[in-house]
């Protein structure tokens, strides 16, 4: 287990954590990338618990330039009205209503550079307030590496972030070319198999230092996957997702910022899962962190 709160009882190392006062609560800035699949079930569990822990300071920002489309309709918490709309103004409009949540919402184009992510966390001025440390949460819930990278990248030079990556392994499909009538007997069973495992890593840094590596720490990213999502407009992924895998990423998130805000701790550093058997296996902190 990792208490975050135990990162403030001294300032030793001039960190500056203490310059107001001794901290005593934590502000979870919340930015989420992505309100697909993953992101859409992701940010209807958040948002609930925002509700719920209302002891709790905390602000959500959700960051997709993706237009709801009809064949969304099958895997993502879209309604037929979405149609046409923009992902992360709906459900920010959506939730925040139904929660009295101010959420807020970017969508004007993808996140693409580190600058980008800056200025998503770049409004945070009127939450400060004596004995409060903004602790800034990163999630990544993409179906693209080139994403992952540019997360990375603002981990690796950010002072202190929790990033919260989650993936999940897409379905089999043997060639957009032929129908599932022609597909032999091993590529049928491969496509019935494939699609439901994935995993959620939590990459911690504190103090300028990794405390818990990130998801390229534990599951290197794909350096080949280099085209931005904003070149991959209008074309089909090769890969679809199961609904049930997008929804076990979603509650793997859930159960992470449960812990964050009940208790300000972390307990796990990844987990893998499979959501056809139910399974999970996750690796706590203990067994896995580097430092503080």
């Amino acid at each position: 287990m990792l208490s975050l709160l135990s990162y403030f009882k001294d300032d030793e190392e001039g960190t500056g954590y203490r310059q107001h006062g001794p901290i005593t609560r934590i502000y979870y800035y919340i930015v989420i990338i992505g309100a697909g699949g993953t992101g859409g079930y992701a940010i209807q569990r958040i948002t609930k618990m925002m509700s719920a822990f209302s002891n709790v300071n905390s602000f959500l920002l959700i960051a997709d330039p993706d237009t709801v489309e009809e064949k969304n309709l099958l895997r993502q918490p879209f309604i037929q009205q979405d149609i046409g709309l923009k992902k992360a103004d709906v459900l920010a409009k959506r939730y925040g209503s139904t929660y009295g949540l101010k959420i807020g919402s970017y969508s004007e184009s993808y996140i693409e550079s580190v600058e980008s992510l800056e200025k998503l966390f770049s409004l945070t001025d009127y939450r400060h307030e004596t004995g409060q440390f903004i602790q800034k949460v990163l999630i990544g819930a993409v179906d693209n590496d080139y994403t992952r990278n540019v997360m990375n990248d603002f981990f690796n030079k950010t002072d202190d972030l929790i990033y919260i990556d989650a993936g999940i392994e897409g379905v089999f499909v043997p060639s957009q070319d032929t129908t599932i009538e022609k597909w032999t007997s091993e590529e049928r069973l491969d496509h019935l198999e494939s699609g439901y495992s994935g995993q959620v890593v939590v990459g911690l840094k504190k103090h300028g230092k990794i405390a818990l590596p990130p998801i390229n720490g534990v599951y290197p990213i794909d350096a080949n996957d280099v085209i931005p999502p904003s070149h991959n407009c209008g074309v089909e992924p090769y890969q679809p997702q199961r609904m049930i895998a997008n929804e076990m990423a979603a509650f793997q998130i859930s159960t992470i910022l449960n812990e964050l805000f009940s208790e300000n701790i972390i307990l796990i550093h990844y987990a893998d899962f499979n959501a056809r058997t139910g399974n999970c296996r996750p690796v706590y902190v203990d067994e896995t962190m580097v430092g503080v």
